[in-house]
């Protein structure tokens, strides 16, 4: 049986969150064992195992002993990568709060009132076919729901990956574009339950194929945001804020700040002018978002992330919270009853 060797991340805990930033509602794909109090995720096809016993302590990630090379003083680049781990979260949290005088307030869902259970989340830089698909499934959806749809999506028609020697521990690459836009793609998706989006994730992927493919997606990074915001609202099902998730979260746009009903509540509390329509439209979206941006900075999509967890409260240590007292109830009240 291999044994397990982990090594830290050379992070500040404070700096990195695993399971905030997991669950802030980025990254819908990663797997959470509680027995072992694991993570399993894929970065560049490789299935990692990353781990934080709890907020003091380093994340730490996942080595088999015959690995090439072991590493000592550095973290493993696609890890970097990932997590930005070469940027400081309390850099920006301090020109955050300088800023931006909702930074100093003790207001309901102030970023201010980042405690251990939501600081120290990161910002991901994911894979860019991934992220279409994920936010395409994202539109007029939660998280849970988003999660089971592409984990249905993963495990049948994605390649599986396992852990040697350790059959139980697998993941799933994302599909590819070409099995997404095989035929009969829409009637499997809508049997797996991703309703009116059957028709326009294989349509979106057929017409990405059809203009560049996955290697125009990572051409994306390296052009303007207005260009390669207008290449994706091209793609069947593709809007606004759509774009502008797919922009942030995998497209190295950080400036970006996509807009839902959580941000413009954001930006409600910052008396931003746009804000006061009774609902989005593109000119309000557009102008709520540029607004921010302004007031964030050079990093707004990062403030957005963080503030878009904190007001979703999707972060699961909470959800544990809430089930292990309600646990207790049910045990107190069984006990009452005998």
């Amino acid at each position: 049986m291999t044994s397990d060797i982990w090594f830290p991340i050379h992070v500040n805990p404070r700096e990195f969150n695993l399971r905030a930033t997991l669950t802030s509602g980025q990254a819908f794909r990663w797997i959470y064992n509680a027995e072992l109090n694991e993570w399993y995720g894929v970065i560049n096809g490789t299935l990692w195992r990353l781990r934080q016993s709890d907020n003091s302590h380093s994340v730490e990630f996942h080595m088999l002993p015959n690995s090439s090379s072991l590493p000592r003083c550095q973290d493993p680049p696609d890890l970097v990568n990932y997590f930005r781990l070469n940027v400081s979260l309390s850099t920006l949290l301090t020109q955050w709060r300088t800023n931006d005088r909702q930074f100093a307030r003790p207001v309901k869902h102030s970023l201010v009132r980042l405690d251990r259970q939501t600081s120290g989340i990161r910002l991901l830089r994911q894979d860019p076919v991934e992220t279409v698909f994920a936010f395409l499934t994202s539109a007029n959806n939660n998280v849970t729901r988003i999660i089971q749809l592409l984990m249905r999506l993963s495990e049948a028609h994605g390649k599986p990956i396992h852990w040697p020697e350790s059959p139980n521990i697998r993941h799933w690459q994302f599909p590819s574009l070409a099995t997404l836009a095989q035929p009969g793609m829409e009637d499997k998706l809508r049997a797996m339950g991703f309703g009116y989006r059957s028709t326009y994730i294989p349509a979106a992927a057929r017409w990405i194929q059809a203009n560049g493919g996955e290697q125009r997606l990572f051409q994306l990074r390296s052009v303007s945001t207005d260009e390669a915001r207008e290449f994706l609202m091209k793609i069947p099902g593709i809007g606004n804020k759509v774009a502008d998730c797919i922009c942030l979260s995998a497209l190295d746009k950080i400036n970006v700040v996509p807009v839902d009903v959580h941000i413009l509540r954001a930006a409600r509390e910052r008396e931003i002018p746009a804000s006061a329509c009774s609902s989005l439209t593109p000119k309000s979206y557009r102008d709520i978002s540029k607004a921010l941006t302004t007031l964030w900075g050079d990093w707004a999509g990062w403030a957005q992330a963080i503030d878009f967890s904190v007001r979703l409260g999707a972060s699961i240590p909470k959800r544990d919270v809430q089930s292990r007292k309600r646990k207790r109830r049910s045990e107190n009240s069984e006990s009452s009853s005998k």
